[in-house]
């Protein structure tokens, strides 16, 4: 317990120090640690549920006609995604071990919106934040040849903070996610991140736990 207890106010520390948009949600979060591959619960009652990222990487699946699996939405450290009732055919998993979450109450996030037309307004850009990650999944997937798809979700990962060394990109998920997420093969995956080069870092060379 008490391990469990100091692991908690480790990363609640660690939120503290993240400037995310919704530090008046920090006081009341819950500190939310999975293993990989744990289902994050998607029956969060009617008012829904918040949560951030704050170590590790999140998926959003769903299940195509063919049934095939393919991922919608890419979550990492320091980005916000809401979980409803409405959204229960989809499936959200934690991707890397020892990902962190904070979790939001979503009926008071509401009533904080209702009385704080600033947090409001914060809100709103957060919720934008979803948005403008499923428009860039677009344009990579409108790439015209999978080496483009690939080359532009490294690009992706670049713009959105995942490098974790100066000129090199840490993949925070497997080859079979890439696949899922852009819609090609997993061989495909694995000829086009040799193309790229050695800007690409995996996850076993920055120490992941996890494994292709």
């Amino acid at each position: 317990m008490k391990t469990k207890t100091h692991a908690a106010d480790y990363y609640r520390r660690m939120l503290a120090a993240q400037p995310h948009a919704l530090k008046r949600l920090d006081a009341f979060a819950k500190i939310m640690a999975c293993n990989r591959g744990q289902e994050i619960p998607n029956n969060p009652g009617r008012a829904g549920h918040w949560y951030y990222v704050i170590t590790g990487a999140v998926r959003r699946c769903a299940i195509r006609a063919d049934g095939r699996r393919q991922i919608v939405d890419l979550m990492l450290p320091q980005d916000f995604f809401f979980v409803s009732d409405s959204q229960s055919e989809a499936t959200i998993e934690a991707i890397a071990e020892d990902t962190v979450l904070a979790s939001y109450p979503g009926q008071r996030v509401e009533l904080l919106a209702e009385r704080d037309p600033q947090f409001a307004r914060e809100l709103r850009d957060v919720a934008f934040q979803s948005v403008t990650r499923s428009e860039a999944q677009l344009l990579i997937l409108g790439g015209l040849t999978a080496l483009e798809k690939v080359g532009s979700f490294l690009l992706s990962l670049d713009r959105r903070g995942a490098n974790a060394r100066s000129g090199q990109v840490v993949l925070p998920v497997s080859r079979y996610d890439i696949a899922d997420y852009l819609a090609v093969s997993v061989e495909t995956v694995c000829r086009s991140l040799t193309i790229c080069g050695s800007g690409v870092l995996l996850p076993w060379q920055a120490n992941e736990r996890s494994r292709f």
